[in-house]
């Protein structure tokens, strides 16, 4: 699947997806005919997370995605009959939970440049094992911008003094943390 929709906004939610590999966009459909970025999902995340009777946001693939599509009665049926299937139901939603929570500190509270280090933080360690990951490069500079309230102008200025300051390198379109604790001081320097 590529760039292609494959969730929908307002429509029943008779599927659940796991990302096997590749990169989804999530976004919510304004009144106007404009869309706003909410998030990005990756290997090993669940769309939805939770237990609705609609879809509340939209996806589409950035690039070659593949995806495991879970019925909903089958994926209720997991969670009444087996702990471990409604445990992870329940981490993946307390992980939803701190990332909201994270997005409204940063929307909030933090300047553009402590915006975008939180968000190659995010992005770069988004696996939890301790080794960093390059930015998806199906992520393009304007969903950035979109995602984090900013112009694509200021994404683009400070993606270039990142680098400068050698934080970052680009290699066509991925971008790879080098300096980890320096992103880091960025943002607690907000906290």
């Amino acid at each position: 699947m590529n760039r292609q929709e494959f969730m929908t906004e307002s429509t029943p939610a008779n599927l659940h997806f796991h990302v096997v590999s590749g990169g989804a966009r999530l976004f919510k459909s304004l009144p106007d005919g404009r869309r706003q970025i909410i998030g990005f999902a990756h290997k090993g995340d669940v769309l939805p997370a939770y237990p609705c009777t609609h879809y509340h946001y939209s996806a589409e693939a950035m690039h070659t995605l593949r995806v495991m599509c879970v019925p909903t009665p089958y994926l209720r049926h997991l969670h009444e009959t087996s702990p471990g299937a409604c445990a992870a139901s329940l981490n993946t939603a307390r992980q939803l939970l701190v990332g909201l929570h994270n997005r409204l500190l940063m929307l909030g509270r933090q300047t553009a440049r402590e915006r975008l280090a939180a968000f190659l933080i995010a992005q770069g360690t988004r696996m939890g094992r301790g080794e960093l990951w390059p930015v998806d490069p199906g992520i393009s500079r304007a969903d950035i911008a979109d995602f984090l309230g900013l112009t694509t102008e200021t994404v683009s200025r400070l993606l270039s003094a990142f680098h400068r300051e050698k934080l970052i390198s680009r290699q066509r379109r991925s971008i790879h943390i080098l300096d980890l604790d320096r992103l880091r001081a960025i943002v607690a320097h907000s906290e």
